[in-house]
């Protein structure tokens, strides 16, 4: 679908079998993306459209620089840059554009790392091999060393009243009471007068908590029944939008146009975030889980097979997994990256089935929040190893 980039982007050679060139193809998929910025922006407010700027500037200041440096310098584009800026942008919060985050946050300065986030994205453009010939995706490992520094910060807790979108602030915003979850739809609740939101503990922690036997339950049982019905938010407002989620990630639907979008242009292969979603929604139901958090939890393969489970139960958290986390987002707009994905397709068959395994997995017992990144970085990895198998030899 995109071969490897010329050694002078600066002259944006058409590149061959596409009829495009850098400039056009990063176009696509900036046009791909803009349905999930515009959903977040809307979202989460000015500060959103905040964080973005932050990021897009420093990586331009960034590519400026590293640019200059080297041979792998002249192969960095800023188009390219540009379009791995904006998904960095999409997977921070919208609470990073502050001067002072309070509460729960320690009252840090935050506003410089977005900005110093987009220096580090152009810094890995260089180190891992600049326009369309790394195997390593400069955007995740930007992103998971941020969170090995800044977990805390990254972290998103408050979404926009219904009635306080693009304009309002997420920041401004009461607490929910301990372990509270606001159950009403986001369609239908009001925020309470004089805020603009509610913060309150994103899905993604709750299903970490409870699948990695972090959860300490009030009562000393929490069966997964009452997770889903007391923990959780109505799935519907993961689905449309309304619960804290990175700007890129707070509505389902938004990133799934946004991917259809792609798919329709025939700038990604349709395979890979098909065969994602549906090897981890198989997996997230056959994989281990607990019925329930007690002081002994147990393990159980296929646990909607239990009477305490049930087959409805089962599958409304695999929704939930698959809805809350970066599942969507990363099979649509990372994992089908020209570098990463093999070139034959049953290459890529395999390709998709470990990232769905591997993610399911990360989810379930590591955190839901960066499970599908890891998985993705680690699959990439084999991706030379596949090429070399699967693509077809001459006869000698």
């Amino acid at each position: 679908m995109i071969p490897a980039a010329t050694r002078n982007p600066k002259a944006l050679t058409i590149l061959p079998h596409s009829g495009m060139n850098v400039r056009e193809y990063f176009s696509l998929h900036f046009q791909g993306a803009v349905f999930p910025l515009t959903a977040g922006v809307i979202l989460f407010g000015w500060r959103a459209a905040a964080v973005i700027m932050l990021v897009f500037l420093g990586t331009l200041a960034g590519v400026s620089i590293w640019r200059k440096i080297g041979s792998r310098g002249a192969q960095m584009n800023y188009a390219h840059a540009l379009w791995l800026a904006t998904l960095l942008a999409l997977m921070l919060p919208a609470q990073l554009a502050a001067n002072h985050l309070k509460g729960e946050y320690g009252g840090e300065l935050t506003w410089p790392l977005p900005l110093a986030a987009g220096l580090l994205l152009a810094m890995f453009i260089w180190l891992l091999g600049g326009l369309g010939s790394g195997r390593i995706h400069p955007v995740i490992v930007t992103y998971l060393f941020i969170a090995a520094l800044f977990w805390d910060l990254l972290i998103p807790h408050v979404a926009l009243d219904h009635n306080r979108l693009l304009l309002g602030d997420v920041l401004n915003s009461s607490p929910l009471p301990a372990q509270l979850v606001e159950k009403e739809p986001w369609l239908t609740r009001l925020a309470p007068p004089g805020v603009d939101g509610q913060r309150e503990q994103p899905a993604t922690e709750s299903l970490s908590k409870y699948t990695s036997g972090r959860e300490k339950p009030a009562r000393g049982w929490l069966p997964l029944q009452g997770l889903l019905r007391d923990n959780l938010p109505p799935l519907e407002d993961l689905i449309i939008g309304g619960r804290p989620a990175p700007i890129g990630m707070g509505s389902a639907v938004a990133v799934i146009i946004g991917g259809l979008f792609l798919l329709y242009r025939g700038v990604i292969d349709y395979r890979i975030p098909m065969i994602i979603v549906l090897v981890e929604f198989a997996a997230l139901l056959i994989l281990p889980i607990p019925s329930a958090v007690t002081d002994h939890t147990q393990w159980h393969w296929l646990a909607m097979r239990r009477s305490d489970v049930g087959w409805a139960a089962g599958i409304t958290f695999a929704n939930y997994e698959i809805m809350a986390s970066p599942t969507l987002f990363m099979a649509f707009f990372l994992a089908t990256a020209g570098p990463l994905r093999p070139m034959a397709r049953r290459a890529r068959t395999i390709y998709a089935i470990l990232i769905g395994v591997g993610s399911a997995a990360l989810q379930l017992y590591m955190d839901a929040s960066v499970g599908p990144y890891i998985a993705l970085l680690g699959v990439s990895l084999l991706t030379p190893v596949m090429d070399y198998r699967f693509n077809p030899r001459p006869l000698v």
